[in-house]
């Protein structure tokens, strides 16, 4: 049975995501309802048991469980608030879900049904979680080494890193007025100018300046800032790498994701040649076709990120390092080749 507050079409199109489910309670005739996204997120198959609120309110977690909601508060006191609460299926799984409601009243102000929309957002609290685990590691590393990764939206600096803020001790104000004022004043002009120059061209910066940290010590570090470009090969963001030049550095995220958009034809001929490779062992290994090779390899594939990216990696998987040397000169290796 649908619930008399909206359409089966409505409910069709919103629940097919799988996410929303809805409910209804009409408390003179004691008539419930629950449209078939409701049983999914509930966990209960359809038709199994009947629909009514108070099993409703039973699969709330008890430790989540709202005053609110008790059938017996809904029923009396007129009002639904928006909660966020864990659901105990039946089979002990548990999922997240926001539930928005309201009562309809006579006009008297008797309450005479209760409805309410159920929307299943696990998905987002799981990758909450996993932001939050991943900043708590990235801390962690910044903690131990004093190397960091960040996203620079726009060039010049309208805001800074609290992690490079920590590093250098000095005020964000200060820093927006001179970027390079961590820089030892003897290479101060050297690296702005030179930063300045890969960032008004688009062009990979890599430095290697000595800094003062806030602790007084003079460092001296790698900073290495790659421009990432959208699918329409616009520049979307800078992602930044900032740690003492003698630490080993392996891109990842869109870090790598930058340096392969960097990647030309002649790095995957050069790839291709240190394997001993034709091009037809490179379209088996990557799943591509011979003519999508050929026109990677003659540049006319750089606006086909997926393509780029399947080459690449069958060239990695096969053993080729692609890396970064002094400015932003990418070189091609394999170990253990002459």
């Amino acid at each position: 049975m649908v619930p008399p507050f909206a359409s089966v079409e409505t409910l069709r199109l919103l629940e097919g995501f799988g996410l929303t489910g809805s409910w209804s309670w009409g408390f003179a005739e004691n008539e419930h309802a629950w449209s078939p996204g409701l049983f999914r997120i509930l966990g209960v198959p359809s038709g199994t048991v009947r629909a009514d609120y108070r099993l409703l309110h039973s699969l709330i977690h008890p430790a989540d469980r709202p005053s609110t909601m008790s059938p017996a508060s809904i029923q009396h006191a007129g009002l639904l608030t928006e909660q966020t609460f864990r659901i105990l299926r039946p089979d002990s799984t548990l999922r997240t879900v926001m539930s928005r409601g309201e009562i309809i009243v006579s006009p008297t102000g008797r309450p005479l049904r209760a409805h309410g929309v159920l929307i299943d957002v696990s998905d987002r609290e799981a990758l909450a979680r996993a932001h939050a685990a991943q900043r708590r590691r990235e801390r962690a590393i910044f903690e131990k080494v004093r190397a960091f990764t960040s996203t620079t939206a726009i060039y010049p600096f309208r805001t800074f890193s609290p992690e490079w803020l920590e590093l250098v001790g000095l005020p964000e104000a200060e820093l927006l007025d001179e970027p390079t004022r961590p820089v030892v004043a003897t290479e101060r002009r050297h690296w702005r100018d030179y930063g300045r120059e890969c960032y008004q061209t688009h062009r990979i910066v890599h430095t290697l300046p000595t800094l003062t940290l806030a602790n007084g010590e003079t460092v001296p570090y790698r900073m290495v800032m790659i421009p990432v470009l959208d699918g329409q090969g616009t520049l979307e963001h800078w992602t930044n790498y900032i740690g003492p030049a003698g630490l080993p550095v392996r891109a990842a995220g869109p870090m790598l994701e930058g340096l392969e958009q960097r990647l030309e034809g002649h790095h995957i001929r050069a790839a291709r040649a240190l394997l001993d490779w034709s091009m037809a062992d490179l379209s088996r290994a990557s799943g591509l076709s011979f003519s999508t090779i050929r026109r990677l390899e003659g540049g006319g594939e750089a606006l086909v990120p997926s393509s780029r990216h399947r080459a690449i990696a069958a060239l990695r998987a096969a053993g080729i390092l692609f890396s970064l040397v002094e400015g932003s000169t990418i070189v091609v290796g394999k170990p253990g080749a002459a």
